[in-house]
């Protein structure tokens, strides 16, 4: 399964780590400010060349011949943002006063990435990413919210404010800054480009190191209503590379800006290995950052918990999808220990419910394991809502030739799971119009939820349905609901009379976290017919795929 978005590619960025700054001074008022850093090692490409010379010496004759052997080395590009205080970011203010220019720092930046980098800003007070307030502390509620104003025309009833500014962009290939940030503008609440610099560079790593930055201040107006005290707050800078013009990262390059790390593994359906971001790694800000939508913004993600890949996209109603069905096994020797830490199990104890804490599940030293009695099978199946089952078909492609040929891994079967395990529980029996708050789906990852007519809203984007719960495909809404970026699969399913799964190629299904007694909620579909309330009885063994909390 190799990758197959054009922009994968050009955003494999060097991650920075955190910089703070201090400037010396322990009890100054400080109003924020750090930086990621990463530092790797820099150098220049060596080619080595040796020769060997071999004489044939006889009476009559003299030949002679060569090879040679070559030696390459590659380096990895290497790029850092750190910064110093020129001037602390300290300001003393009267109720009702304007101050503007608020300290110094000096943003340097280096990349040895010919194909240049961006730099991404985002306010992180109270190290909470996309909280761009001036913290008090006093009381939560006297917070001064970032905003843009015009100095000299304030009046004792204007709101408190603060913004920020970058300047001065110096060195020989310093970052260019964006428009928008060249005079007082909000602190963004999502990672927001506000520098950059373009393909083409070659950096100098005895000068530019120190030489191109940019810097940063700010400035804050506080009206008579503010209580006194200290309000703190933070900007965080981000660097990645390769540079792109526009400001819209995949889903790749969001795990990158969010610090995310990669790991190497050997996928065990195809064999290749290769260095993969973990699906468990998911979050709001990664989803919310990623402001490229469909194939633009896909990635393939690696489940911790058996190192098989998925392909993941930020769709078009805001959500990160799975856009292939779950294929992981359950009990026996088929996966690692299905915890709170790497499944869809939830922590708080006070929830109760389908599959919160009852059968199956023990607690140590905060971590919740779910332990499945029965593990997942390749021959028969047992209709059960007291017990959780799973069926594995294989590595197949249920649709026909030409959704294989169009889909790619996104068309793989995936297994077939009754509610019970779908939700993570051992025993679904008493569940009645209840939404589980567990689910199979790796950490950060969910069911959908049919109470929030999820998938409506989705297929109605999509325009593969009109209205929400309607029964009816839009002109040609089958084709757009299995093709890209969509890829839903007629995988069959699995009830009464067991194996093989029935229907294989002619209908597809995808269970809700919602029940109703006996039943309940899934998708539905064929080439004729799509419902997206059918209720199913929960003993069936059903598809499934998740999308991010």
């Amino acid at each position: 399964m190799g990758r197959t978005t054009k922009l994968e590619d050009k955003y494999k960025a060097s991650r920075t780590n955190l910089h703070s700054m201090e400037d010396g001074t322990e009890d100054r008022t400080t109003f924020f400010y750090y930086a990621f850093r990463n530092i790797l090692l820099v150098s220049i490409p060596l080619l080595l060349v040796s020769g060997v010379v071999l004489f044939n010496l006889s009476i009559h004759s003299s030949a002679y011949s060569s090879s040679t052997d070559s030696v390459s080395l590659t380096l990895p590009s290497a790029c850092t943002i750190s910064a110093s205080i020129i001037s602390a970011h300290n300001a003393t203010l009267v109720n009702g006063q304007y101050e503007g220019d608020i300290g110094n720092t000096k943003v340097n930046a280096y990349c040895n990435d010919n194909n240049g980098y961006n730099i991404y800003a985002i306010g992180s007070s109270n190290d909470s990413d996309g909280n761009t307030d001036l913290v008090s502390d006093i009381n939560s509620n006297y917070n001064i919210h970032t905003g843009v104003y015009n100095a000299g025309t304030l009046t004792p009833s204007t709101p408190s404010s603060w913004a920020m500014k970058l300047s001065s962009s110096s060195g020989t290939y310093a970052p260019t800054i964006i428009d928008g940030y060249k005079s007082y503008s909000e602190v963004p609440s999502t990672d927001t480009m506000v520098a950059y610099r373009t393909s083409g560079t070659s950096m100098d790593p005895n000068t530019d190191i120190t030489g191109s930055y940019f810097n940063t201040t700010y400035e804050i107006y506080a009206n008579t209503l503010q209580p006194a005290g200290t309000y703190l707050g933070k900007v965080k800078y981000t660097m990645t590379h390769p540079y792109t013009s526009s400001d819209l990262p995949t889903i790749e390059n969001a795990f990158d800006i969010a610090g995310k790390d990669k790991i190497t593994v050997t996928d065990p359906i195809t064999g290749e290995t290769g260095d993969y971001y973990k699906m468990q790694d998911m979050s709001d800000r990664i989803c919310n950052l990623t402001r490229t939508y469909g194939e633009l913004s896909a990635t393939q993600l690696v489940d911790i918990r058996d190192s098989k890949l998925y392909w993941v996209a930020k769709l078009a109603d805001g959500h990160c999808w799975m856009t292939q069905n779950l294929d992981l096994g359950i009990g026996g020797t088929d996966v690692t220990a299905l915890t709170s830490e790497n499944t869809d199990i939830s922590t708080d104890s006070t929830i109760s419910g389908v599959g919160i804490y009852t059968d199956g599940y023990s607690l140590n030293n905060g971590v919740y394991t779910w332990s499945p009695e029965n593990p997942t099978t390749n021959s028969g199946w047992t209709n059960s809502t007291t017990k959780e089952y799973s069926y594995d078909p294989g590595d197949t492609y249920p649709d026909d030739l030409a959704t294989q040929q169009t889909a790619g891994s996104h068309g793989l079967s995936g297994n077939f799971y009754n509610w019970t395990a779908a939700v993570a529980s051992n025993n679904s029996a008493g569940a009645s119009s209840d939404n589980a708050a567990n689910s199979i789906c790796p950490k950060n990852w969910r069911l959908p939820n049919y109470d929030d007519k999820e998938l409506d809203n989705l297929f109605i984007i999509y325009n593969v349905i009109t209205a929400i719960g309607s029964n009816t495909y839009s002109n040609g809404g089958f084709g757009k609901l299995v093709d890209a970026p969509l890829y839903f699969i007629r995988a069959g399913g699995i009830g009464v009379g067991g194996s093989p799964a029935f229907n294989v190629g002619g209908v597809g299904y995808s269970w809700y976290s919602t029940s109703n007694t006996n039943t309940a909620y899934t998708l539905r579909f064929t080439e004729n017919e799509i419902k997206t309330d059918y209720l199913d009885t929960k003993a069936d063994g059903l598809t499934t795929r998740c999308l991010a909390r």
